[in-house]
């Protein structure tokens, strides 16, 4: 199928039946729809536009056919999804458009996640992130994924369009459900995906499908209204569990204060006679002191005040311009606060015993351990690693062109700069989660490696003829999961009722 085709089966299978299929007038199509018995004919209404400035502006066309929207989409960015009752200009030269509320919405067609990134390398970069996210960690797998400037749009076309009716209290129900399964499809997406925009308008404007930024496109992947619902209110049960149990605390709960007004800061301060014969002596005190104004978010102009004082203050004190250096060096973002095993020491060392004893009598201090950056430490953990081996992968697999790389382990290794013993235990461990495909070579072939995201991506590249035993060897590699089997149900069925049974299996209905 072409691209302009298959742009325009999107469009079709976006829109359902919420647009005329021909124009009222100037049509060129013959109009056979008038002489079919019983037929309805519904007429709605979208906006499109032919930029982004324009969208912001929000100078668009409305247009209540199927056939005009066929004339104009190859030359629109952007475009309203979900069908409103009717739109109308705001000026004589019908250049601004006005209607396109919530409140008006004839029938819902589609959810759509926005995910901005900076810039277009960064959308680039991504794409496995975001593939990963889209197809494997919910139960929905999308029907559509645009390309923007910056990002991607994720839709999630109902496979029957979802009717607004106005209740008597004029409540609209149907729209108030569609925007609490928005939500929990956004705030799930915002888990894995930072740049994912979970303040978008959920029936605003959104991209339209063009042969030039369709991503992927599956037409038997539209999801179900009701089994939508009932994932999007176990999420929400989820997310109120897990939030439960994390702010849950004993009832007696020492406050955690700022590290300039815990004693061990005072009892340094108010010391005259720190000298710099000794090991922690005036340099590693102040920097100490200092570090503990940054962690408090206090300024580094009232930090040099504070510790000009104090130095003032010393029988011995350093230059001026030493303090004003290390405020500098603590106020340079390297270090988060003030070191533990460092005010123990100063405090053994400048600090009278009774008065120490006071101080860690009175002491609430909670200390946290912060991890140091990985370019700073020797050793990195095993994630690390695992994150390191899966973004190799995928760059080596989108290079090569394919949904397989192949390499050695020593060549990896060299590499990634990482001991062949760590190499191997952290792909195992992504063998045993089911990320990563390996297949050993034979001879001096290399080994071959594929990532879950290039299988899935792969079986939907495949002719409809060529996927079954390809399915057969991923349900082999990755276990016959439910997910797995629907799928390959849906590679090998057109069957409208069978693809409705097995979207319903995907979900855990409890």
């Amino acid at each position: 199928m072409s691209a302009m085709k298959t742009a325009q089966q999107a469009i079709d299978l976006i829109l359902h039946q919420g647009l005329r299929e021909t124009k009222a007038r100037h049509s060129n199509v013959l109009k056979l729809e008038k002489t079919i018995p019983g037929q309805q004919n519904k007429q709605g209404a979208i906006a499109m536009y032919r930029s982004k400035a324009q969208m912001a502006k929000s100078w668009g066309t409305i247009y209540t056919s199927k056939e005009a929207v066929y004339d104009n989409y190859a030359t629109s960015t952007h475009w309203t999804p979900n069908v409103f009752n009717y739109l109308t200009y705001t000026d004589a030269a019908k250049h601004y458009v006005k209607g396109a509320k919530e409140q008006n919405l004839s029938q819902i067609n589609t959810l759509v996640v926005d995910v901005d990134y900076r810039d277009a390398e960064e959308r680039q970069a991504k794409f496995a992130e975001v593939w990963d996210t889209a197809m494997l960690d919910v139960q929905f797998l999308p029907t559509l994924i645009l390309a923007t400037q910056k990002g991607y749009h994720i839709y999630y076309v109902f496979d029957e369009p979802v009717f607004v009716r106005r209740h008597a209290n004029g409540k609209l129900p149907a729209v108030r459900a569609a925007k609490a399964i928005a939500k929990s499809l956004k705030d799930f997406y915002a888990q894995k995906l930072p740049a994912v925009d979970v303040t978008c308008n959920s029936f605003g404007v959104f991209r339209v499908p063009r042969p030039d930024n369709i991503e992927y496109f599956e037409p038997k992947m539209t999801v179900d209204f009701q089994a939508l619902m009932t994932w999007s209110i176990n999420f929400v049960n989820d997310q109120r569990v897990a939030k439960s149990n994390q702010t849950k605390r004993p009832v007696k709960v020492r406050g955690v204060r700022r590290q300039i007004d815990q004693p061990w800061f005072q009892a340094l301060i108010n010391q005259t006679d720190i000298d710099q014969n000794v090991g922690y002596g005036r340099h590693n005190t102040i920097f100490t002191l200092a570090l503990a104004c940054y962690s408090s978010n206090v300024s580094q102009a009232q930090c040099f005040d504070i510790l000009d004082e104090f130095n003032s203050n010393l029988t011995h004190p350093l230059a001026t311009q030493h303090v004003q250096k290390v405020i500098c060096d603590a106020y340079s973002g390297q270090f988060h606060a003030a070191s533990r095993e460092y005010v123990n020491a100063l405090l053994e060392t400048w600090v009278p015993d009774a008065d120490r004893r006071v101080y860690l009598q009175r002491s609430q201090t909670t200390w946290y351990k912060y991890a140091k950056p990985r370019t700073e430490r020797v050793n990195s953990h095993v994630h690390e690693w695992q994150a390191d081996l899966m973004a190799y992968f995928n760059q080596r697999i989108s290079q090569d062109n394919n949904w397989f790389t192949r390499t050695s382990l020593r060549h990896i290794s060299k590499e990634l700069n990482i001991c062949l013993g760590s190499l191997t235990k952290a792909l195992k461990e992504l063998i045993d989660q089911g990320l990563v495909y390996r297949e050993k070579g034979h001879g001096r072939q290399a080994t071959m490696f594929a990532t879950r995201s290039s299988l899935l991506q792969h079986a939907m590249a495949l002719k409809q003829a060529q996927r079954l035993n390809y399915w057969l060897m991923v349900t082999r590699f990755l276990g016959p999961t439910e997910q797995l089997l629907a799928l390959r149900r849906f590679s090998l069925t057109s069957a409208p009722e069978t693809t409705k049974v097995e979207q319903l299996r995907l979900v855990d209905t409890g």
